[in-house]
C-alpha cells in the first residue's frame, strides 16, 4: 500500500468513525426527548417523573399516588386526597399547574374534587386534551 492509499484509508476511517459518533449522539438526544415518559406496548405514555409522584399538599389536603397518563390524545391526571383536617370539606375546584423541570408554567388546569370527610380519601381525575406526560411536577393553587 503506498502513501497516498494510506492517507485515503485514514480519511475514511476518521469519517466513518465521525458518522458514528454523530448517530450516536442524535439516538442519545432522540431517547432523552422525553425523559420522564415511559411509552407502554399499546402506545399509552406514562409520566415516570420522581418530582410529580411526591405527595403534594394544598389547604389540609393531600394529594399522592399522582399519575399523568396519555391515551388517544388526552393526558389525565389520577390522585388519590386525602382530608387531613378534622373538619368535613364540601366539593371544591382547584387549578393545577403543570411545571417543567425549571419550573415554568407548561400550562393551567382545573380538577374538581368531591366533598371529603375529615380523614377520608377520595379520587381526583381531571384530563387536559393535549399531550403533558413529560411534566417534571405539578403545583396545586386556588
Amino acid at each position: 500500500m503506498d502513501q497516498k492509499q494510506k492517507k485515503i484509508l485514514i480519511i475514511v476511517l476518521a469519517l466513518v468513525v465521525v458518522i458514528a459518533i454523530i448517530a450516536a449522539v442524535v439516538i442519545i438526544k432522540a431517547q432523552n426527548k422525553e425523559p420522564y415518559v415511559k411509552v407502554e406496548e399499546d402506545g399509552t405514555r406514562v409520566n415516570t417523573s420522581e418530582k410529580l409522584a411526591e405527595t403534594k399538599t394544598y389547604k389540609g389536603l393531600e394529594f399522592s399516588n399522582i399519575k399523568f397518563i396519555n391515551s388517544s390524545g388526552v393526558t389525565n391526571l389520577n390522585t388519590d386526597v386525602k382530608n387531613t383536617t378534622e373538619n368535613d370539606m364540601p366539593a371544591q375546584s382547584v387549578k393545577i399547574k403543570v411545571l417543567d423541570k425549571s419550573g415554568n408554567v407548561i400550562t393551567t388546569f382545573s380538577g374538581n374534587i368531591a366533598p371529603i370527610k375529615a380523614g377520608e380519601t377520595t379520587t381526583l381525575s381531571a384530563g387536559i386534551l393535549a399531550n403533558y406526560t413529560n411534566a417534571y411536577d405539578i403545583e396545586i393553587v386556588d
